[in-house]
């Protein structure tokens, strides 16, 4: 198995100084984590307002995508790095899931970023990631015709946690979703009838200038609350 590991950290922030500061993060964050050791890629991003879909952005909430060589690098950046640390002082709770990947397709900014060969098995939980970067001439047609259809990924009972992502609102658009098993995943991906219509019509339309799509074992999660308030919507 490779020794990459692949960490996606959903911050909820706490207050709305806390909020304004977060926007900020989202282009300012290249510049403290360029040169973080054995981090070979990354993505700073908001989300989606409401179920984390919603046309409008969330403001409480955002998300980084870390790629690490290996568990060490990741385990010394969450435990002393003193950008995240000044982030987590920020939130009203803290979620961070530990992937390896199995397959991926695609390029994310002209880069595949991930190493394939995790294995799985029936008991393991799979997350997705599926992202693309839409044409600015196709905006108005995607967003018409197909924009929300991610919020009917809540039909399905197997799916433990999803939310929209992105570095850059209505234009890049990531989602990433985590599955009971690799079944689960695979009813939604192939048998679904508005899965299936959205491929449909992004092949017909050519929506993208970019795409990737990946899927990943779940090695772990870390889930920490900052308040006596209840985290809302967490991962697992």
């Amino acid at each position: 198995m490779t020794e990459q590991i692949t960490t996606v950290t959903i911050f909820k922030l706490k207050s709305i100084s806390s909020n304004f500061w977060a926007f900020k993060q989202v282009p300012l964050a290249i510049f403290r984590l360029r040169h973080v050791p054995g981090l070979t890629f990354f993505k700073s991003m908001g989300s989606g307002g409401g179920k984390g879909f919603d046309f409008m952005p969330s403001f409480s909430t955002y998300a980084w995508l870390l790629v690490w060589e290996s568990q060490k690098h990741a385990d010394d950046f969450y435990a002393s790095n003193p950008y995240f640390l000044k982030y987590q002082k920020k939130c009203l709770s803290l979620q961070t899931l530990y992937l390896k990947n199995i397959v991926s397709h695609g390029k994310w900014s002209g880069i595949s970023p991930f190493q394939q060969g995790a294995i799985m098995d029936d008991t393991s939980k799979i997350v997705a990631l599926t992202r693309a970067r839409i044409k600015w001439n196709r905006l108005w047609q995607f967003w018409t015709k197909v924009g929300r259809t991610a919020n009917e990924l809540y039909k399905f009972d197997e799916l433990e946690y999803a939310i929209g992502i992105g570095e850059l609102p209505f234009i890049q658009q990531a989602t990433i979703s985590v599955w009971k098993n690799y079944e689960a995943m695979k009813r939604y991906a192939y048998l679904d009838d508005t899965h299936k219509n959205v491929i449909k019509l992004t092949q017909k339309y050519k929506w993208y200038s970019e795409e990737l799509f990946a899927r990943f074992v779940l090695v772990s999660t870390e889930n920490q609350t900052y308040s006596h308030l209840p985290a809302q919507n967490s991962i697992i």
